[in-house]
């Protein structure tokens, strides 16, 4: 792993108080994993789709 920020070193320590939770929260910001992306829906499902189907953008 590579040497975390001071900025994230900062953000860490004004989080938690806890030097373990610090660093687990550094692990996961720097070893982060992707999610899927989803919709979740407060009302009622509509019937047809509000939504247009785009393409994955590769970054």
């Amino acid at each position: 792993m590579e040497k975390p920020s001071h900025l994230l070193l900062k953000l860490s320590r004004s989080l938690f108080a806890d030097t373990a939770e610090q660093e687990k929260f550094i692990r996961a910001v720097t070893n982060s994993q992707a999610f899927n992306p989803a919709i979740f829906w407060v009302q009622p499902k509509p019937t047809e789709n509000p939504f247009d189907r785009a393409i994955p953008v590769s970054w």
